[in-house]
């Protein structure tokens, strides 16, 4: 499978530069593609091709499936903005749902299908009512964004029940590291920056952070050695973390001085815990290899280049 072609959809953003990076070194022959420039990314690899278009354009989708011809699709455009999904539900669903649904089509019409694999959300299961939480536990989402990466999944079922097509869906949970200019990370570094140690939330909110490294790596194990058969899988490492711990070490990294203080106000469509059950992916060889002490100092390092 390494001389393979995986597409990347959505590849000039955060996690979709990363994936493309490690699929190639890992023998993959990558094609980008989305609606962005690679060159807004910092971690976008030059020396992969990219297409640049609309996923809703029909026209678009056709030829980037004639020209690549992929084995494997891993579609990871979108909106991931939970916060701006409350304020423009219409925009969110239109976002998530019409590129996918464009891309699906296009890849069931191919002679030989390729494996699809959508980057889904934890968000598709709300405030869980169990820790940690498994791929069959209760999906019920509290944002417009979790309800929409949930009809996402809809979408896959209904290509892969109706006409065969190989799909699975990766439920990614809390995501950090260089290249990402927003989200908790982020904005924690960017208030600590300024002398600002005041933070929304109460700290005791919990999250189950993976490294982007370690995301592209998952992708790359769940595209070689899964069934493809419609299944769910957490991309996560399993452990627990409370947000002021999060902080603390950014905070830490940044040599504020200060200690983190939450205002105690819960967000909107903010879960209180997250924390994976990530046997499923576990089986397929997967261990993370960036400690979230390393992530948070390089991620640090790079927003004080960056901010």
């Amino acid at each position: 499978m390494s001389s393979d072609v995986a597409l990347i959809c959505g590849a000039a953003g955060f996690i979709g530069s990363h994936a493309a990076s490690v699929f190639r070194e890992r023998g993959w022959r990558v094609m980008g593609a989305g609606r962005n420039e690679p060159g807004a990314v910092d971690s976008y690899p030059r020396e992969i091709p990219y297409r640049k278009g609309d996923f809703e354009g029909s026209d678009f989708v056709t030829g980037l499936f004639d020209e690549t011809l992929p084995a494997r699709v891993v579609f990871v455009a979108g909106p991931s903005d939970v916060q701006q999904s409350f304020i423009d539900p219409v925009q969110d669903f239109r976002n998530q749902s019409l590129p996918l649904v464009r891309i699906l089509d296009a890849a069931r019409r191919m002679k030989t299908p390729p494996g699809v694999i959508l980057l889904s959300s934890a968000a598709v299961y709300g405030n869980p009512v169990a820790i940690p939480v498994r791929e069959d536990s209760l999906q019920t989402p509290i944002s417009p964004y979790g309800f929409h990466k949930l009809l996402q999944e809809s979408l896959l079922d209904e290509f892969h029940n109706l006409y065969g097509l190989p799909t699975c869906k990766a439920r990614v949970f809390s995501t950090y590291g260089s290249g990402l200019r927003h989200l908790a990370v982020w904005d924690i570094a960017k208030r600590a920056m300024k002398g600002d140690a005041m933070l929304r939330g109460t700290g005791k909110e919990t999250r189950d952070y993976l490294h982007v490294h370690d995301v592209g790596r998952a992708l790359e194990l769940i595209a070689r050695h899964c069934a493809f058969a419609g299944e769910v899988i957490n991309v996560a490492s399993g452990s627990e973390l409370a947000m002021s711990q999060v902080a603390s070490l950014i905070h830490d990294a940044m040599g504020s001085g200060q200690q983190p203080v939450f205002d105690g106000k819960e967000l909107a469509g903010s879960p209180l815990r997250w924390c994976a059950d990530a046997s499923k992916l576990r089986a397929l060889g997967f261990s993370p290899e960036v400690s979230i002490d390393t992530g948070i100092r390089e991620t640090v390092k790079w927003i004080k280049q960056h901010a």
